[in-house]
């Protein structure tokens, strides 16, 4: 039987609960015992306290006297000309950056009648039936059923009820303690974005009139700007689209070269760039000609000059994804497809909204076809936690463009002074670096490793409950691995079954590039002299554990993978369901099991207040070996995977050597102490 809203059952008795409309969740709600074990009839009082309850809620709401109409109508009339006045500017700002479309045009028609229905049938989850025209075609629809969910949690969220509320203490130095009176301002924030919309849409089917020297009103700005650009997310004025800073009109993208350049250069854009995925699919179609152009086919192409800067710089393939992925960001943000376009202020524009972009932009396929537009309205409905990048990725950013800004200049193109000096955020002092992320102490590893997971769980789905059942999967040997190798988190996760071998009598890890990982700092087309394969011996209390055991049981089911739960099971329908082999959809290696592993270190670590995490386990081999006596330097180098940076040593310790010995490595790993 579906649960009744209000309704709360424990223990077989029902209760009465529901909280008071408009107050902090942080107070507790309404609960009253119904006095009964039968579900028939707490359905039955229920009913009646519903009555009762919104009855009651009626009479509070209507102890205070309605807002008078000469308030309302002061408000309405002053956030209509706020809406006139940013409509205006977003029109300008939209027109001038060529992103009008149908799709602009229809969600611009249909807004109207949204805040129609807002006012005539009241705010709801979706579109009410009754209003649907049987003469609106399918697109029509959609829009409207989509829009109209968007701006119904909209003017219900948190932010729009401040809004309201500024404006009416700016108007009135008062201050709104009544929900009656906040609903009669939303009803006038509705009408007056009504009433902008109606105005504008007459005005933008009157001919044009040519200007005169009397200032504009709201109504002839209208009237100046017709067949203008204006998306649908565009139309909040409280929420406006970042507009760039003013600056000298743009020249003409000129290239730099002969007249065969000059031509290719034109032919490269055949339509707008207006999402990421075309960006993506523009950038891999121009490299083979940037690559192989002579100087005389170079061009100003943002693209062309990247490619040159890619192999100029030699980048390895990861590095030229995310160099490329930072420079694509830049075109997508500022709207600029040629180097000699670029300006000062396009340059402070993007840092700037580097700082305003979503964390987590492009984690889903969805954003690839988004435009920068969509962007900015659903970054509106995000938490300040989840917006802007931070320090060191923009640091990143702005590298990027002062690569591709260096190439353009030794190619002869002519730019203007651009500084991106005072684009970087300040880089945190290096003193004290080896506090910049937490180190496991030999204690706190042996509280971590006495948690369920290692020591017995209820079950496999309940990892963190005590119990009998030791589940040896990923989830238990990962971590114990990283702890006795201190290898990365997906150089373990990644692992084949073939990469455990016995060498001279040693079980060893063969960590080493595969067909679903590479390793950190390796070209995947570098020679066999340039591979960063280690071998590293395999603790004695691991194998005790029995990990050959499963290396063995594992092979023995033809896994590709040591580890094949790290791979996620894919949804039905979706398109990795119909992947043959589904490893090579995975992008980071363990990060399926961040989750359980965090949660472990909250308990058994009382809240992991030093912030622990899964990598803190690779700096706790490499401090634990750096203090053992006896363990050279180079011994830990070829266990771990550091690169020794000390110039005095470096080409002693990185070049006149041979790989250290097993024996030795094995009496350097046997030296880390036991984590259970």
């Amino acid at each position: 039987m579906t649960q009744q809203k209000y309704l709360y059952c424990k223990r077989n008795r029902f209760y009465f609960r529901r909280r008071v409309p408009g107050l902090s969740t942080f107070l507790s709600p309404i609960f009253l015992a119904l006095g009964t074990t039968d579900r028939n009839l707490a359905h039955t009082w229920l009913e009646r306290l519903k009555l009762e309850f919104d009855q009651m809620f009626d009479s509070f709401v209507l102890l205070t006297p309605a807002l008078p109409d000469k308030i309302v109508s002061r408000y309405f009339e002053h956030y209509l000309q706020k809406c006139v006045s940013d409509l205006n500017r977003q029109i300008n700002f939209a027109r001038m950056k060529g992103r009008f479309s149908a799709d602009s045009e229809r969600s611009l028609s249909v807004l109207p009648i949204i805040y129609e229905s807002f006012l005539e049938q009241g705010i709801r989850k979706r579109f009410p039936v009754e209003k649907i025209d049987p003469e609106w075609d399918e697109e029509t629809l959609k829009a409207i059923l989509h829009l109209y969910e968007t701006e119904s949690r909209k003017a219900l969220s948190a932010a729009t009820g401040d809004q309201l509320l500024s404006i009416y203490s700016s108007l009135t130095n008062d201050v709104i303690k009544d929900e009656e009176h906040l609903a009669q301002l939303r009803a006038a924030h509705f009408r007056a974005r009504l009433q902008a919309l109606q105005d504008f849409r007459q005005g933008s089917r009157a001919p044009l009139k040519e200007e005169t020297s009397a200032p504009p009103t709201p109504a002839n700005k209208f009237v100046t700007n017709s067949e203008s650009c204006v998306t649908a997310e565009n139309l909040s004025p409280a929420n406006a689209i970042p507009t760039p800073p003013a600056s000298a009109p743009l020249e003409a993208p000129v290239p730099h070269r002969t007249e065969g350049a000059r031509g290719s250069s034109h032919k490269a854009l055949t339509e707008p760039l207006t999402t990421m995925k075309k960006l993506e699919d523009y950038f891999f179609k121009m490299r083979g000609q940037a690559e192989n152009a002579t100087p005389d086919e170079w061009t100003d192409d943002i693209a062309h000059v990247f490619w040159r800067t890619a192999v100029d710089n030699n980048m390895s393939k990861a590095v030229k994804q995310q160099r490329g992925s930072d420079i694509r960001r830049f075109m997508f943000i500022t709207g600029l497809s040629k180097v000699t376009e670029i300006r000062q202020a396009h340059l402070t524009f993007w840092a700037d909204n580097l700082q305003k972009f979503p964390k987590n932009f492009l984690r889903s396929s969805k954003d690839l076809h988004r435009t920068v537009d969509e962007v900015y309205m659903n970054a509106r409905h995000m938490a300040p936690a989840e917006l802007g990048l931070d320090s060191s990725t923009r640091r990143r950013h702005v590298k990027s463009m002062e690569l591709l800004i260096a190439r353009a200049r030794a190619e002869g193109i002519s730019l203007t002074d651009l500084n991106t000096k005072d684009l970087k955020p300040k880089k945190k002092s290096s003193r004290n670096k080896h506090k910049s992320r937490a180190v496991f102490r030999k204690e706190e590893a042996r509280q971590l490793f006495s948690h369920t997971i290692w020591t017995g769980a209820r079950s496999a789905g309940r990892r963190h409950e005590p119990g009998t059942k030791i589940l040896k999967d990923g989830k238990f040997w990962i971590p114990l691995i990283l702890g006795y190798t201190g290898a990365r988190r997906a150089e373990i996760a990644g692992m084949l079954p073939s990469d455990v071998e016995n060498i001279e009598g040693v079980p060893c890890f063969v960590i080493q590039a595969n067909a679903y990982r590479g390793i950190k700092g390796e070209d995947p087309d570098c020679t066999d002299d340039d591979k960063r394969t280690r071998t590293v011996p395999i603790h004695s209390h691991l194998i005790e554990l029995g990990f050959l055991d499963y290396v063995k049981s594992i092979a023995g089911k033809g896994h590709n993978l040591l580890f094949p739960d790290v791979v996620p099971v894919p949804r039905n329908g979706s398109k990795r369901s119909n992947t043959e082999d589904l490893a090579l959809s995975v992008e980071k290696f363990g990060e399926r099991f961040d989750d359980t592993w965090r949660k472990a270190m909250q308990i058994s670590l009382n809240g992991n207040p030093r912030k622990l995490c899964i990598h803190s386990l690779r700096h706790y081999v490499n401090h634990t070996l750096l203090h053992s006596t006896g363990v050279l330097d180079v011994t830990r180098t070829d266990i771990i995977g550091h690169i020794d940076n000390d110039e005095k040593e470096g080409t002693n310790t990185s070049t006149y050597r041979d790989e250290t010995p097993l024996s030795v490595k094995r009496d350097a790993i046997e030296r880390l102490p036991r984590l259970m």
